[in-house]
């Protein structure tokens, strides 16, 4: 009988695992509101590409925390992995989404089958990632971001007690 150990290439950094965790739950119920779906993580698999699943919808989100302002830079990086998973998903008739949390805004991207990127080695164990330009993604508004139920705080109108 065999056993496959999964090896990362890298030592693990739970610091940095944990900070996208935190940004991951906070971004879920945005995005199950923004796709109108309810994403499942696979939490038995800690290693697992993309993020979150609605198998029924057959959509895909990967969400991308940043720990810098959106314009800070034109283009953002994710990990190339992660884009070519994206397209396997999409030739399986899934839909899928990049989700980039910057500390100021945050931004959609739908991967499409005929997308391509400049490639770039870098990030911290100089692995292969592309970039994606800010100005072809779409920001997330305030109001996706707190969504319909709540109220709207910039409205005159409403009374503050």
């Amino acid at each position: 009988m065999f056993s496959i150990i999964r090896k990362m290439p890298f030592k693990f950094n739970k610091e940095l695992w944990e900070y996208g965790r935190k940004i991951e739950d906070m971004a879920l119920p945005i995005v199950n509101r923004l796709y109108d779906c309810d994403f499942k993580r696979n939490d038995n698999d800690i290693y697992d590409v993309l993020d979150f699943r609605d198998l029924n919808e057959k959509k895909i989100v990967e969400v991308k925390g940043r720990k810098i302002l959106s314009t800070k830079f034109d283009k953002t990086i994710i990990t190339a992995s992660k884009v070519t998973a994206g397209f396997h998903e999409l030739e399986q008739g899934f839909k899928v989404y990049f989700v980039f949390v910057f500390l100021d805004k945050m931004f959609r991207y739908e991967l499409k089958e005929d997308d391509s990127f400049e490639c770039k080695f870098t990030g911290t164990n100089c692995i292969q990632h592309y970039l994606i330009p800010i100005n072809s993604m779409t920001e997330i508004t305030e109001d996706e971001i707190r969504g319909s139920e709540d109220p709207d705080l910039e409205d005159p109108d409403l009374e503050v007690d």
